[in-house]
């Protein structure tokens, strides 16, 4: 039963207790991994930036910070185009703002991406606690909504975390039309704000191997997908690529796989 709460369905309130969950899983290890990055992976005193090639030895995918409140990330347009050509599929995410007009926050996102606005979903990052005018549910439905207007066709995504949507907007129905993308650094599967069925992508660690992933900074945020690497790839109706690779060592043929 949902009631109507300024116009948004949400949950009716209901007697304090414990948030009913699904059983916690250790984590998948075989489930596709892929970063996201923003300007704190590349070093602004060294030329090469992030060498989305490298990443692209690792993974098929990243989700690359576009901006926050009314400007954009300083790095966003060099690592859009250069993970373009490094053959990755990219999802962007925007870091929302409370101090900054939702709408205004929107349109700036869509701006920042022109006529190339990914492969992958548009996520918005909800998390801050700055404490502007503009924070709560209501005003990411606002940001949300707008986006959907200036791009109707464009697939979106909420990141969060879960006590901080439980704190903020438990029971609001209205988000469970976009994939969960849950920030949750635990060694068991992430608990899931109630009006999800499952996370999409579960950001699980900030100590990855920056190195690994052709990063300047020594750390870097991974994810699992919740799926494998051909389930991610059809998602996007991208195409499988060929993990399977020979090697010669001294005149013998190795056959070995890249893992992700």
């Amino acid at each position: 039963m949902l009631y109507n709460s300024g116009n948004l369905m949400t949950e009716p309130p209901r007697p304090a207790r414990p948030p009913v969950i699904q059983p916690q899983r250790i984590q998948i290890l075989t489930n596709f991994k892929l970063p996201d990055v923003s300007f704190w992976q590349d070093d602004p005193t060294t030329a090469p930036g992030i060498n989305f090639f490298k990443m692209a030895s690792q993974t098929r995918g990243v989700i690359i910070r576009a901006g926050q409140g009314n400007y954009a990330d300083r790095v966003f347009k060099t690592s859009w185009k250069n993970a373009r050509a490094a053959g990755l599929l990219r999802g962007s995410y925007w870091f929302y703002d409370s101090r900054v007009n939702p709408k205004r926050q929107a349109e700036k996102w869509v701006e920042i991406l022109g006529d190339d606005t990914g492969e992958m979903e548009m996520w918005g990052d909800f998390e801050e606690n700055y404490g502007g005018p503009y924070g709560g549910w209501r005003n990411w439905f606002d940001f949300m909504e707008r986006i959907k207007v200036l791009l109707p066709e464009k697939k979106l995504g909420v990141y969060t975390g879960y006590y901080y949507f439980q704190e903020n907007a438990a029971g609001v129905r209205y988000f469970a039309q976009y994939p969960l993308w849950i920030a949750w650094y635990n060694p068991t599967e992430p608990l899931v704000p109630s009006v999800w069925e499952d996370w999409t992508y579960w950001q699980f660690t900030s100590n990855g191997d920056g190195a690994l992933f052709g990063v300047e900074s020594q750390d870097i945020d991974l994810n699992y997908f919740n799926g494998s690497e051909s389930d991610f790839l059809a998602r996007y109706n991208a195409e499988t690529a060929q993990t399977t690779l020979i090697a010669n060592f001294n005149g013998t043929l190795v056959e070995y796989r890249r893992v992700s």
